[in-house]
């Protein structure tokens, strides 16, 4: 486990006297462990006492466990009548038991909803009703909600943290490139989409990569209007003069990059152009701000009046920006004309200004990744960002 966080956690144990903290959805284990579960039901028991231990499912993968913990299992898919969940809570509670800490407060994160998917992300995993008021009953002392002291431990991106994000932002480079390449191929929204997905799956299985998968979604001409309200393809044939608007979520190994690029098919109008130029220019607005100890909302504001001087001041409906990295969407706070959140060091946060007009018949997003430094900020994502995808280098 990585040293930093380590130190987080055992600050956040003493200062509420728990006797443990439990992890159990698959994002908490990727930041705890760098651990991305396959079936979504492991359970990390982070003990105030003691070294931690990791329950898994019988039919977890052996190849994607983590090392230096202890890991333990428990029966899971055998027909022999038993709840797994039931050995799963007891097994918890002897532990706890053996180190002296049975009778203490236990703390986690209740909300079902909101997590990363696991690995098998074509569904939830099979997680009982019951499972919260379950674990709450691990200690005799019950639960105690720590909630936003939880919630801040996906801010600060540690070093290991930003090794693995550089991984997920080279693959996601990959992606890009096969959107500027192929936009103008005569393909359909959902054609281009398949072959931007399928140039990341690619790299399933290539060096120290186990799992990698994009969920790209493309809007063109008219669709592209929408944008700014929800993505997703559909099976319009993408033509001369349209401005191609890519929405991408992108996990490798638990970690994700969060990217949005447009690019037009021929040469842009006037008007493309100028809404190019508020939206760029928005971004770089941005840009100049982002620093330890910044105020969000000026950060967004910055942006917000770039776009209005442009006269696109109605056509900018969302926030600017939310925190990234573990999740497709972090929890904490955004860069938004209401958030009282600041900037600190560690925190990968997305800029994201957009231009979207029913009127103008399309839109047009940019969204790039990046992390706030001692001295400033780093884009993760420093790959084309204009409308035909030249002037900057792929990630390699």
């Amino acid at each position: 486990m990585d040293s930093r966080r380590t130190k987080m956690v055992g600050e956040l144990i003493r200062r509420n006297s728990l006797a443990a903290l439990l992890f159990w959805r698959p994002d908490e284990l990727v930041m705890m462990l760098g651990y991305f579960p396959l079936w979504g039901v492991s359970v990390l028991l982070y003990p105030a006492d003691g070294e931690p231990v990791l329950f898994v499912p019988a039919l977890e993968p052996e190849d994607i466990l983590p090392k230096g913990i202890t890991v333990k299992k428990y029966p899971w898919g055998a027909l022999d009548g038993n709840d797994p969940w039931e050995v799963l809570y007891s097994v918890a509670k002897e532990e706890l038991f053996r180190r002296g800490l049975a009778d203490g407060v236990v703390s986690f994160t209740r909300s079902i909803g909101g997590s990363a998917p696991c690995r098998m992300s074509a569904e939830q995993p099979p997680l009982p009703a019951d499972l919260v008021l379950r674990l709450e009953r691990v200690c005799a002392g019950g639960w105690k909600d720590t909630g936003a002291e939880l919630s801040q431990l996906y801010d600060e991106k540690t070093p290991t943290d930003i090794v693995a994000l550089e991984k997920t932002h080279k693959i996601a480079a990959l992606a890009v490139e096969v959107f500027y390449r192929e936009v103008g191929r005569g393909h359909t929204e959902a054609m281009l989409g398949a072959l931007i997905e399928s140039a990341v799956q690619e790299t399933n299985g290539r060096g120290d990569v186990g799992f990698a998968k994009a969920w790209p979604m493309l809007q063109s001409g008219l669709n592209a209007a929408d944008a700014g309200r929800f993505n997703r393809s559909t099976g319009k044939l993408i033509v001369p003069g349209d401005l191609v608007v890519l929405e991408m979520g992108v996990c490798v190994d638990g970690y994700w990059a969060d990217i949005t690029r447009t690019a037009v098919v021929g040469q842009a109008t006037h008007s493309q152009q100028h809404m190019y130029e508020a939206v760029a220019g928005a971004q770089e607005a941005a840009f100049r701000l982002l620093r330890p100890g910044a105020a969000m909302r000026e950060v967004d504001n910055a942006a917000r009046s770039f776009i209005a001087d442009a006269g696109f001041g109605s056509c900018f409906p969302h926030a600017l920006g939310h925190q990234t990295g573990f999740r497709y969407h972090d929890p904490g706070d955004v860069l938004s004309p209401y958030s009282t959140g600041i900037l600190r060091e560690g925190m990968v946060v997305t800029v994201e200004p957009g231009v979207y007009s029913k009127e103008l018949g399309s839109g047009l997003r940019i969204e790039d990744n990046v992390l706030i430094t001692p001295g400033g900020y780093r884009i993760l994502s420093a790959y084309p960002r204009d409308l035909k995808g030249g002037n900057q280098v792929y990630g390699k």
